[in-house]
């Protein structure tokens, strides 16, 4: 059975399932070079059909992973009178209306068919928001049952979803309902420190570990009431991200009590950071209230969770330790973006039956992949000055050992919005000032946010404070980085010690795990710096020629695509001349 999964919300993507394995995915941004965008994912879906040599009558059904019928009531004036606001509300209303008049159970999707100028008919399936992110996270996770836990800005009504898994099945247990959400306030005070929300979250997390928690909690204690079943309320008086027609989600009330919205420009302060540690323990306390409720409900001891506020790896980092969950899941994908692939899931084995698949492949690497032919066309079309290696990751350690700042093209693009070692810049996690000059080459990005250590898996406890038996696969986690070893690796060493790494394993990715090990047997540290191939304000790099265009128009030293290396030519000789000298000594 062929399923196309589609997300037109934060993050545009397409997805396509077949027989249940996630063959490809990935988010419109990549292909029209528009970060974040939410247009409708037209080259994502070329892009998966062509994947498998598919058009898209060659599908069987479509999943939309938010259910209307839920949230209709926005809807219902022109139904509900002569006048039709546009013409288009004929196709929601009816079917709203009828969805609406059936009782619960049963509001987990809604079931359309089309059938196009007389072709084959089609099935679209509008899939519950939470269900969706729910199923990415389960169906991926290798649990034979677990708790699962949904918590972002809000999905149709809800903004978390407490529920259990088990065998092919999904079951909500509870839902909190929006404007009281966890998400929003996250997205407040992001907006609030001068950041934009629902994209830069990151930099509320990165300066978290700069500030005092102590300053501000009495005020965000003032913010939250804590409710009996792991239920919270927000102090609306607050804030204004339920107000669509008002600008900015906070108030003057929110300034009364934390001082002056910060402008986008304006120069962090000490109170700014503050705040943002602040945001963060309330966030954590709130989170920690969901998971302590889910798992009384459910005595379940693994627990998948997903939503846009699991993209949170300071609070993840702390599951297993604070909770009384022993086993963590979060997939690669854990925000809106993953919702093509999660709404097909659920598709596939709750609604339509199928059995859950133990050994599906959780690979993040869905994208696009370019052979050694393409590369080299594009390399020619180009007139780069470029030569083949005969040892790709030996030459390009010694570029890293030398202090360059290389990129690194390989396979298929990941999905999701980490680099996970086929999009990435990689560098020497040694040197101190490896973040600064990464900053100043490429990134330039504030001098507060972290760099991301990939380390070995089985090496990873040497470096790392890391749960019993925890892999951090897809970046997803904060651990802390044993205090014996921050020195070997301070370029990668986050203000409070702690890194959010990345576990590499061979099976997963066998040439991204070498150059790791070839840089561990040559510096004892088996350790980089991997952050995504990309300039500031882009999405990241797609196809070779979005390669060529960003390694151009920035200060990266050195690319490295596929067999191929592309070198600014003050490395050139040198780089070469050592390799030669390497391959003398082996022989």
């Amino acid at each position: 059975m062929r399923i196309l999964g589609i997300n037109i919300n934060h993050t545009s993507t397409a997805a396509l399932l077949v027989d249940g394995q996630i063959m490809a995915a990935a988010p419109e941004e990549r292909f029209v070079r528009r970060k974040l965008t939410r247009e409708f994912p037209q080259k994502a879906i070329e892009y998966v059909l062509r994947s498998q040599g598919l058009d898209l009558e060659d599908i069987d059904a479509i999943t939309i992973p938010w259910n209307p019928a839920i949230n209709m009531d926005m809807f219902r004036r022109g139904f509900s009178h002569t006048y039709y606001r546009w013409a288009p509300e004929i196709l929601y209303a009816i079917p709203n209306n009828l969805f609406r008049m059936s009782p619960p159970p049963g509001h987990e999707y809604l079931h359309q068919e089309i059938v196009f100028a007389g072709k084959k008919k089609m099935s679209l399936y509008y899939v519950n928001h939470h269900m969706s992110h729910a199923a990415l996270a389960y169906y991926l996770s290798g649990f034979n049952r677990a708790a699962v836990l949904s918590v972002d800005g809000f999905g149709e009504r809800a903004c978390v979803l407490w529920g259990r898994a088990a065998g092919n099945k999904i079951k909500g247990l509870q839902e909190q309902h929006f404007p009281h959400s966890l998400g929003s306030f996250y997205e407040t005070v992001t907006e609030f420190l001068g950041f934009t929300p629902d994209s830069d979250e990151w930099k509320v997390m990165g300066m978290a570990a700069y500030g005092k928690a102590s300053r501000y909690k009495a005020q965000f204690e003032k913010l939250v009431r804590f409710l009996p079943r792991g239920r919270m309320e927000l102090d609306l008086s607050y804030f204004n991200h339920f107000n669509f027609d008002q600008p900015g989600l906070s108030n003057r009330k929110m300034e009364d009590l934390f001082g002056p919205k910060r402008g986008r420009d304006e120069d962090l302060t000490e109170r700014h950071f503050d705040i943002a540690t602040g945001a963060q323990w309330m966030f954590e306390k709130m989170l920690f209230h969901c998971l302590d409720h889910l798992h009384k409900t459910t005595q379940e001891s693994n627990l998948c969770f997903s939503g846009g506020s699991a993209m949170n790896c300071l609070a993840n980092g702390q599951i297993i330790g604070r909770s009384p969950f022993k086993r963590l899941s979060i997939s690669y994908a854990p925000d809106d973006a993953g919702l093509a692939i999660g709404s097909a899931l659920y598709l596939y084995h709750d609604i339509l039956g199928h059995r859950k698949n133990p050994k599906i492949d959780r690979t993040s690497y869905l994208g696009p992949g370019y052979s050694n032919a393409e590369i080299e066309k594009a390399l020619e079309r180009y007139g780069m000055d470029y030569r083949r290696s005969p040892d790709i990751c030996e030459e390009t350690v010694s570029h890293i050992e030398a202090g360059r700042v290389v990129a690194w093209y390989q396979g298929r693009m990941e999905f999701g919005s980490r680099a996970l070692g086929n999009r990435s810049i990689l560098a020497d996690p040694r040197r101190a000032d490896m973040k600064d000059i990464i900053n100043m080459k490429v990134k330039y990005r504030e001098t507060f946010r972290p760099f991301a250590p990939a380390v070995l898996a089985e090496r990873a406890e040497e470096f790392f404070a890391i749960a019993d038996g925890d892999q951090v696969d897809y970046m997803e986690k904060v651990y802390p980085i044993r205090k014996a070893k921050q020195a070997l690796i301070p370029a990668v060493v986050h203000q409070d010690g702690t890194g959010r790494l990345q576990t590499v394993h061979r099976k997963d990715n066998p040439r991204y795990y070498d150059v790791i090990r070839a840089f561990g047997r040559r510096t004892g540290v088996p350790i980089l710096i991997n952050t995504s191939f990309n300039i500031k304000g882009e999405p990241i790099v797609c196809t070779p020629e979005d390669a060529i265009r960003t390694f151009h128009t920035s200060g990266l030293d050195v690319l490295v695509m596929g067999d191929f290396i592309i070198e600014k030519k003050a490395h050139a000789r040198a780089a070469r001349e050592g390799v030669e000298r390497r391959h003398k000594v082996v022989a």
